[in-house]
């Protein structure tokens, strides 16, 4: 680590000399100009002009390497995530119509992203989204709330026996895929960009906890699923309406700690976090109790409720791991 005095100039301007490895490193010359912006921890960050903004990362994929639409998908995806903003999809022959079909799939889905250039033998895509326009947090209130919902409708459809309430989970459950995505891809702008950070409002350093609370929330979403479906054969076969009372009292239990874990967060509470971590046990010693009830039941209705079972005590085990990542993320 280099030290510099700061000195006096004029009666009134303070200035301090750079390293000169750092000058010839970034090729600045006599009258460039350079940025200066603070950061939330009161450090400066430095910059040549215009290098500031998002950073622009470009990759190419050659699609003959490959003829499975799916593997050029996760392609995209892991690119996407990695955090480039520039993608070309290029071939020597034509691109054929099952992989143009599968970048179409991934532009529906990648929040951003637009087809910008396509003709027969290369696509280009680009991330349009301008950072400051979807914070981190915005997000991960809209994931939740979405989660929510549907931890809601699928254990509402189930013992309401209202069965489009369980029909359309895998699209809702997409929607939150594609907001972890987004999550995932500003984690990895905030961790190379400090500026990227600052326009998003938050500390470079904080993104991983955004990106660990993104996560656990998908997880959550995933197991919403998972009730729906195993709530999808227990309505076709019938089960006892204590079970389902007891399911309705533990998805109960489980979506508050979910709601606890959100909201200790949010508001930067590290007792109510850690209460909220306490709160699991309970949740799991009710799950287990049910288990022993959900044996009596008939063999695929046994199998559905064990399943649904699992899926809120994971529930609850996930929140908890926010509220873990929450007193990590706020202890000082």
């Amino acid at each position: 680590m280099e030290k510099r005095k700061v000195q006096m100039t004029g009666g009134s301007s303070y200035i301090i000399t750079l390293p000169k490895e750092w000058i010839k490193k970034m090729n600045i010359e006599k009258n460039d100009v350079l940025e200066i912006d603070t950061n939330p921890d009161g450090s400066l960050l430095i910059v040549p002009e215009g290098t500031g903004r998002k950073g622009k990362k470009a990759l190419s994929i050659d699609s003959k390497d490959t003829h499975n639409p799916n593997f050029i998908f996760r392609m995209l995806v892991s690119a996407y995530i990695r955090g480039y903003t520039s993608v070309t999809i290029h071939q020597s022959s034509s691109i054929p119509p099952e992989i143009r079909g599968s970048i179409r799939r991934f532009v529906q889905n990648a929040v951003g992203f637009e087809i910008i250039e396509e003709d027969e033998k290369n696509i280009e895509i680009k991330d349009l989204l301008d950072p400051s326009e979807m914070p981190p947090e915005r997000t991960i209130k809209r994931m939740y709330i979405l989660v929510k919902n549907m931890h809601d409708d699928a254990i509402s459809g189930l013992i309401d026996g209202k069965k489009e309430l369980l029909k359309d989970m895998n699209e809702r459950d997409m929607e939150i895929d594609r907001l972890y995505w987004l999550i995932a891809h500003q984690y990895n702008s905030i961790s190379c960009n400090k500026k990227s950070a600052m326009k998003m409002g938050v500390e470079s350093g904080a993104g991983v906890y955004y990106f660990i609370a993104a996560k656990s929330i998908e997880r959550i979403g995933d197991h919403a699923v998972r009730i729906s479906d195993n709530g999808m054969k227990i309505l076709e076969s019938g089960a006892s309406p204590e079970i389902l009372k007891d399911l309705k009292t533990a998805s109960g239990m489980s979506i508050e700690i979910f709601t606890n874990s959100i909201d200790s967060w949010l508001r930067k509470d590290m007792a109510a976090a850690n209460r909220n971590i306490d709160s699991v046990k309970e949740l799991a010693e009710y799950c287990e109790r049910m288990a022993e009830s959900a044996i009596r039941e008939k063999g695929i209705v046994a199998v559905a409720l064990n399943n649904i079972i699992e899926s809120i005590r994971r529930t609850g085990e996930y929140s908890a791991d926010i509220s873990e990542m929450a007193i990590n993320c706020l202890i000082k």
